[in-house]
């Protein structure tokens, strides 16, 4: 059995932020370890007020990460999963505005995104796995999914099937985006960008003027970039079959799993997409990887204000498809050359 596992390191991340070549102003950064992955910090700011700036966007980091962990016996997730299928369990407001907007997305996306697949993924194990779960056990935890089996009201949570579990891993890293630029927002900072292994939200203008640009990490070609140029969205994630991974007798598996089947998703090879908000961009790039390119594309073409970029496999090649606002609008690169 030969393993092999990637995964996040400060220099390892699914979009990579592209700096103007010689800029007039640069923002001052800083590199904090929240939320399972290195999170980048970057705001146009005088370094005098950097610090404390920076201080205040850690904490909030660490919070919502305390709070919304699977890995953490003394989060709320964990609290809601061991409580909730004997009585309706009181929540957070930052834990009712995650589930209330996973829930939506539950829903839009047919269960192609479901945040209660905690028995499912505590199965599998990542990111630790290095061998895959029988089919019995996984039709087993597959029982114990399902979202219209969460019942939300008031702020208070119940499960309806008992030994169901939230796994809120692919909304929360994003909710933590965003709640850490509203807060820098709000203290002052005009322009800057926050990336928490692959999501991002950026806000204000540059001071050089110059456009936020961004590249994709082509997921076959490690020295390649996608370049994005046009959408004016202001946050996007990515979703890809390379991000945690381990190989079991010659067959790569990674974490993202199909609700359906409770199998790592084989329809796409990565998913990037753009939304209003990172926790939106987040979610929707797991449904969008989980769903294909025709389910997705047509998916994202009727919710407002997002975009994808999606490769897939197609008769032995890698193949790319964009929703409409990025036709024309992406071209690849090496990374050196930008």
């Amino acid at each position: 059995m030969k393993t092999r596992i990637l995964v996040g390191a400060a220099g390892l991340l699914l979009v990579f932020y592209l700096l103007p070549p010689t800029p007039t102003t640069t923002p001052v950064e800083k590199y904090h370890l929240a939320m399972g992955t290195v999170v980048r910090l970057a705001i146009y700011a005088h370094e005098d007020d950097a610090s404390e700036l920076f201080e205040l966007a850690a904490n909030e980091l660490d919070r919502i990460d305390s709070l919304m962990s699977r890995f953490s016996s003394a989060s709320e997730v964990n609290a809601i999963n061991r409580l909730a299928a004997d009585r309706p369990v009181a929540v957070s407001g930052d834990m009712a505005r995650v589930l209330t907007r996973s829930l939506w997305f539950a829903r839009l996306t047919g269960g192609a995104f479901d945040p209660t697949l905690g028995a499912l993924t505590g199965l599998w194990g990542f990111p630790d796995a290095r061998v895959p779960p029988g089919d019995a056990q996984i039709d087993s935890a597959l029982a114990l999914t399902g979202h219209a089996q969460l019942e939300l009201a008031e702020n208070r949570v119940r499960f309806l099937r008992r030994g169901m579990g939230l796994d809120l891993g692919a909304a929360a890293k994003g909710y933590a985006v965003d709640r850490t630029v509203d807060l820098l927002e709000a203290a002052g900072v005009e322009a800057g960008l926050v990336e928490a292994g692959g999501d991002i939200r950026f806000w204000g203008d540059k001071p050089d003027g110059s456009d936020w640009r961004f590249g994709v990490q082509h997921p076959r070609q490690r020295d390649d970039l996608v370049v994005v140029d046009g959408p004016k969205i202001r946050a996007l994630a990515t979703s890809g079959d390379y991000e945690r991974v381990f190989e079991y007798d010659g067959r790569i598996y990674h974490h993202l799993l199909d609700p359906t089947t409770g199998h790592p998703a084989r329809r796409a090879v990565s998913a990037t997409v753009w939304a209003e908000t990172a926790m939106d961009a987040d979610i929707l790039a797991t449904a969008v990887f989980v769903m294909g390119p025709e389910a997705a594309v047509e998916l994202i073409e009727s919710t407002p204000k997002t975009e994808t970029l999606i490769f897939y496999m197609e008769a032995g090649r890698l193949e790319q498809r964009t929703s409409s606002g990025l036709r024309g609008h992406t071209r690849t690169t090496q990374r050196s050359e930008e």
